[in-house]
């Protein structure tokens, strides 16, 4: 696997080891396997972009500072003179008034295209900034593909909004919608 992956294992990691939570139990909260948390946390496998937030979740992690770290040792590898300075106070009142989809696969394309649409930025220009194949953007604001939480947090990047505070309403819908399909 990749570096990129790797950081994600290793700040995953730190994270846990702030806690005294084993990997068996990271695993249960968040509902994947423990094979698969032990292979993240070696830099062996990268999860795709629900599952690393439902890990972060489940070690009660700070979501905000956890991406906000993620996205500064990532900013390497995008053109990160290409991406918008915004004022943040637009994107998180439509996000925050966004209505929840039954299928919490679907939700990470739906707030990816608001915040697209707010900076009014085209698939092909974040696209190319992020390095992410315009047609497997086209798939995952159409909810069909869920990318890996590198790749997700890089095209988040490249619209220009706060990562940290994305990933944090992110993580807070995505517990919303967890809560009304347990019901």
């Amino acid at each position: 696997m990749g570096k990129e992956s790797c950081i994600f294992g290793s700040l995953f990691q730190a994270v846990r080891s702030q806690t005294t939570l084993s990997q068996w139990e990271i695993s249960v909260r968040a509902g994947t396997h423990l094979s698969n948390v032990n292979q993240v946390e070696a830099g062996n496998q990268e999860p795709n972009v629900i599952i690393a937030v439902k890990m972060l979740l489940a070690a009660n992690a700070d979501i905000q500072s956890f991406f906000t770290s993620l996205s500064s040792q990532l900013l390497q590898s995008i053109e990160s003179s290409k991406i918008p300075v915004l004022s943040q106070d637009e994107f998180k009142k439509e996000l925050n008034s966004t209505s929840l989809p039954s299928d919490e696969t679907k939700f990470f394309g739906i707030i990816l295209f608001k915040c697209r649409s707010i900076t009014n930025l085209s698939q092909n220009y974040i696209s190319s900034i992020a390095k992410y194949d315009h047609r497997s953007l086209q798939r995952v604001e159409k909810g069909i593909q869920i990318p890996g939480v590198i790749n997700a947090t890089k095209i988040v990047a490249a619209t220009g909004i706060d990562v940290g505070i994305f990933f944090d309403i992110f993580s807070k819908k995505l517990q919303e919608i967890n809560s009304i399909k347990n019901k």
